[in-house]
């Protein structure tokens, strides 16, 4: 289904025909169904939420980091031999691994990592001022933007790369922002696997939303309440395909 009609739709169920211009232009409505959506992202345990990030690493690397990502599964890292999978562990290893400067420690293929922590404090600190530390360029702006770190999260490797790979992050990744432009007669959308598949929730979930914004706390608790029963239908299809031809148990 086009986003478009989606609006258009959940303007129609709302009865808030303000929150759309005449021709069905947003003016307001994109709001509450984006609002919708990262509450999807959140509560649902959906195949295609899952994605796979890629991003190069050249030696002397020691992490990686992208917008969007909302769970980190598994990393792996890939060269012209192959694959290996990188086993987690906790930060504090990680830190204490890196109490030396990367420069002085050996390199070689990544074997671990963990969950990276990009925040610096205070937000608005400058690049210069973190030059000597890890784990900051290209999420701290510089001294003339605001502060781009708060939409990024990734994952900090050892050793530090002794070459050039691809690293891949497998995890759970949040929907592109829902908009439609129009010029003329032509519309320019976007889409989201909620969208294309589950529009019904979409809609659902903002209105859910709305409700929650307008402090109608009966109304909100009918549409959660219709929205949860969607979703563990979505999750029992997922625990069906998990669990296809498994007869034995794990242990």
């Amino acid at each position: 289904m086009e986003y478009k009609d989606i609006r258009e739709e959940f303007v129609k169920k709302s009865g808030r025909y303000d929150l759309v211009n005449s021709d069905w232009t947003d003016n307001g409505a994109d709001f509450f169904l984006n609002a919708g959506q990262r509450m999807l992202d959140r509560r649902a345990d959906l195949e295609k939420l899952e994605a796979r990030y890629y991003s190069s690493i050249v030696a002397g690397d020691v992490y990686v980091n992208t917008t969007g990502l909302l769970a980190i599964l598994q990393a792996w890292v890939v060269d012209s031999d192959g694959k290996s999978r990188l086993e987690r562990c906790s930060l504090e290893d990680i830190r204490g691994y890196y109490s030396e400067l990367s420069a002085d420690l050996d390199q070689g293929q990544p074997t671990y990592y963990a969950p990276s922590i990009v925040r610096p404090y205070p937000d608005t600190i400058t690049p210069s001022a973190l030059a000597a530390f890890l784990d900051t360029d290209g999420v701290v702006a510089s001294a003339t933007q605001a502060s781009q770190h708060f939409g990024y999260n990734g994952i900090f490797f050892m050793p530090p790369s002794d070459g050039s790979y691809t690293l891949e992050i497998f995890g759970k990744f949040g929907s592109p922002v829902l908009s439609a432009t129009r010029d003329g007669s032509t519309w320019t959308q976007t889409a989201s696997v909620w969208t294309v598949n589950h529009p019904d929730l979409l809609i659902i979930a903002a209105l859910y939303r709305m409700e929650v914004f307008y402090r109608n706390t009966e109304g909100a608790k009918d549409w959660l309440g219709a929205l949860d029963l969607d979703l563990m239908d979505l999750d029992k299809l997922r625990v069906d395909q998990e669990s296809a031809e498994v007869t034995q148990m794990e242990g």
